[in-house]
């Protein structure tokens, strides 16, 4: 758990919040998708429609984010990745007020997003 000092007290943050906020986050760019269903990995299928994993932790001042997501195919995997990264430290910055954050983002799959995920879709 992080701590955040204010002369009024002090605020503890559970690393669950960090890691909701980042997965969400990630989600939030339309190329990212997550695993879904399945038992011990066995028959998982790709979902666009689903937040990506993410896991914090709080290192002094730094947040470090785990993140596995998958993309769809074709996209740039280099700038999808750097989209995410801005936008898990941007949200982190604004609801939390990280201002150190690294992200370390393992791409599991690719995959071309089924009919019917409506604006999860590339145009």
């Amino acid at each position: 758990m992080a701590q955040l000092s204010l002369n009024r007290g002090r605020t503890t943050v559970n690393t669950a919040v960090y890691s909701k906020i980042a997965a969400q986050a990630a989600y939030k760019v339309p190329v990212v998708g997550a695993a879904a269903g399945g038992i011990l990995g066995l028959g998982k299928y790709k979902d666009f429609d689903r937040r990506p994993k993410a896991k914090a932790e709080v290192l002094g001042q730094t947040v470090v984010i785990g993140l596995d997501l998958g993309l769809s195919y074709p996209s740039n995997v280099q700038q999808a990745c750097e989209d995410v990264r801005n936008m898990v430290a941007a949200d982190l910055h604004q609801f939390l007020g990280v201002e150190q954050v690294q992200v370390d983002i393992r791409v599991s799959w690719m995959s071309a997003p089924e009919e019917g995920t409506g604006n999860r879709r590339l145009r």
